[in-house]
Parts: structure tokens; C-alpha cells; sequence
């Protein structure tokens, strides 16, 4: 009886001590698993870029004056909405002693022409002389100039009044004022700063080597505090500024997308650095980081898992470009893959069976 107690437990110890039985009969390893796609990926550089409006403007009144009023800043305005007014009485009585020049000038000009009417008349029965007549006909001729030129030095003088009550080139909000009321201003100084936040570009300045990448309608992903979006390029100015050797671009920003995107915000940008090319892609969650590198695990026909290492490239969304021993069609583990070692033989499941065995 002990001898057959012997053998047995000899025979049991011997299974446990055999790692080929061991592994045979151990516990069976579950994954998740994902295809390796084949795509077209543009390699990409993230660069900061700015948030800009496309009008904005430091408004003048183009006349001299006493300032009587000016929009606060923070206000909203439409095109063409006062902003400022300038105190015109100055202008308006410059205007009315033009308007007593212009018809004191209209009254000689029209005295001469009917002078040169009548001698006109009488020469036709050689009644008057031609001098007389020609002297006459200059006169009146002059007195015709000389109307003209003060009527355009009305309207120049209009247009001063017009401009005394300065209205804004474009919708947009008052962002500064330079100006407080009572001020005397000149023609040329600044009233208020106005900028259009409804008409907005994010305008990027990128290394000048990768400026053959990028073209006009090129969409490109922008990284803002709300999340991401692609925004079109609208214009790109190849030209370098010597210093720093970039270029500028300018993307559209879309109005369904104003809300993201406030003027002076820094945003991210994805320049492209090389032509586009086709490239494997595999999930992130694929990847298994060691100390020695980074990994996958492809799962054979044989539901035996291998490992490989890649080299990571761009990313796409939620997958990332590999460089590694692996092929399109393929299955990588996603769930589970932290548990393996090269040469286990797994089991797969859905992501949704994977997730209530585990």
C-alpha cells in the first residue's frame, strides 16, 4: 500500500515539475483583437498657429476736431453704425460761407453769360465789336471756372462734415479705444480699435522646408481648447522671412466652428512634412510598452500569439502608423496583450464577450 502511495504522488509531482503539461493544462488566456489597416497617411509636424480676425482696424475720422462722443468698448456694431463724433460747427460754418461764395459766383457767371448772349446778338449785324465779344465770352468762361472750383471745394467740405460723424467700415466690436471725450483729435489719429469676430482665419507660421506640402484647399488638423477640427487652408504666402525661415499659411474658420475659436487664441496646427504614402495602422491600444521597446502581438490562423516589435509613426485618430513585420488583414491584440508572452495560445473574443469575462 505504501508502495503504491509512492508511485502516485511521484507520478503527480512529476506532471507538476513538466512545463509542456503545465502549459497545457494551465489557464486559458482571453484577447481582444483588431485588424492592421493599409492607408494613405500624410506625415505631419504640430506647430502653434494664432487665431485672427480677417478685418480688423484702427479707425480715424480723416478730420480734425473736438471729440464729442465715442463708442464704449465691448460694443457690438453693424457696418456703417456711428462709433464717434467729432463737434462739426468749425465745418459747418466754413460751409455756409462757402454756399454765399457759390451763389455770389453763380450770380456773375450768369450776368455774363447773358452779356455774351446779347453781344452775340448785335455782331450778327456788326453792330458790336468781335473784341468786345471774345472779352466777354472769356469772362463768362472764367466766371464758369471759377464756379466749378468753388462747388468742388463744397463738396470736399461736405465730405469733412460726413466724416465728422464716423461710422464703422465693417460689423465688428469695439475692442479698444484711444480717446476720451472732450479731446481735441487730428485727421489721422486712431478713435477705436474695430474687430469683426465673425469673419475669422487661423494664420500659421511653419518651418520654410515644408511649404511644398501645403497648398490652397488643403484641410488640415487644428487642435483648439474644445477638442479638434479640420480647417481648409485659404491661402498660402510662400515667402520666407529671413530670420526665422518660415512661411505663412491662413485656414479658414468656418461659421458653424466661430464658437471654438476666439481672436488672439493659441491653437495647434498638423503641418505636413512629406508626401503622402501608404502606411500600416494599427489601434494604440494595441501597442505593449516594455523596456526594450515597443510591441505587438499579431494573432495567427493557430490562435498562437507573436510578438513584434514596431516603430511608431503618425498618428490618425485613434490608430497610429507602424513600421514593423506585420501585414494588412492581420489581428493585433487590443485587450489582453499585457498578459502575453510570444508563442501563448489565446482565445478570442468581442470586445463586449472580453469585457464581461474580464
Amino acid at each position: 500500500m505504501r508502495v503504491k502511495l509512492a508511485v502516485v504522488l511521484g507520478l503527480w509531482g512529476a506532471t507538476l515539475g513538466s512545463p509542456t503539461l503545465w502549459a497545457q493544462q494551465g489557464p486559458e488566456k482571453v484577447v481582444s483583437v483588431a485588424l492592421v489597416e493599409q492607408q494613405v497617411v500624410v506625415p505631419q509636424t504640430t506647430v502653434s498657429a494664432q487665431v485672427q480676425s480677417r478685418y480688423q482696424a484702427d479707425v480715424t475720422s480723416g478730420v480734425e476736431g473736438r471729440l464729442l462722443w465715442l463708442a464704449e468698448p465691448g460694443t457690438v456694431v453693424k457696418q456703417d453704425e456711428v462709433i464717434a463724433r467729432l463737434d462739426s460747427t468749425p465745418l459747418q460754418l466754413r460751409g455756409d460761407e462757402m454756399q454765399a461764395r457759390i451763389s455770389r459766383a453763380e450770380i456773375q457767371w450768369q450776368r455774363l453769360q447773358k452779356d455774351a448772349q446779347r453781344l452775340l446778338a448785335l455782331s450778327k449785324n456788326n453792330s458790336v465789336a468781335l473784341t468786345q465779344l471774345d472779352q466777354v465770352a472769356a469772362e463768362r468762361d472764367s466766371a464758369a471756372a471759377e464756379l466749378r472750383l468753388l462747388q468742388a471745394q463744397m463738396a470736399q467740405l461736405q465730405d469733412q462734415i460726413d466724416r465728422s460723424t464716423v461710422k464703422a467700415p465693417f460689423a465688428g466690436v469695439v475692442a479698444q479705444r484711444f480717446h476720451q471725450y472732450g479731446e481735441d483729435i487730428s485727421r489721422t489719429d486712431a478713435l477705436v480699435r474695430l474687430v469683426n469676430v465673425r469673419d475669422l482665419e487661423v494664420v500659421v507660421f511653419a518651418p520654410l522646408k515644408y511649404a511644398g506640402f501645403m497648398q490652397s484647399q488643403q484641410q488640415l488638423q487644428v487642435f483648439h481648447s474644445a477638442g479638434q477640427a479640420q480647417l481648409e487652408v485659404r491661402t498660402v504666402i510662400p515667402v520666407s522671412d529671413s530670420r526665422s525661415q518660415t512661411f505663412e499659411a491662413r485656414l479658414k474658420v468656418p461659421a458653424e466652428l466661430l464658437d471654438h475659436f476666439q481672436v488672439g487664441q493659441l491653437v495647434s496646427v498638423a503641418v505636413p512634412t512629406a508626401l503622402a504614402r501608404q502606411q500600416l495602422l494599427v489601434p494604440r491600444d494595441a501597442l505593449v510598452v516594455k523596456s526594450e521597446g515597443q510591441f505587438v502581438f499579431v494573432v495567427g490562423a493557430d490562435q498562437t500569439a507573436r510578438q513584434e516589435q514596431v516603430q511608431l509613426g503618425q498618428g490618425v485618430g485613434k490608430l497610429i502608423a507602424v513600421d514593423a513585420a506585420i501585414k494588412a488583414g492581420e489581428q493585433v491584440v487590443i485587450r489582453g496583450g499585457d498578459t502575453l508572452t510570444s508563442g501563448d495560445k489565446v482565445r478570442v473574443l468581442s470586445a463586449q464577450e472580453f469585457q464581461v469575462k474580464t
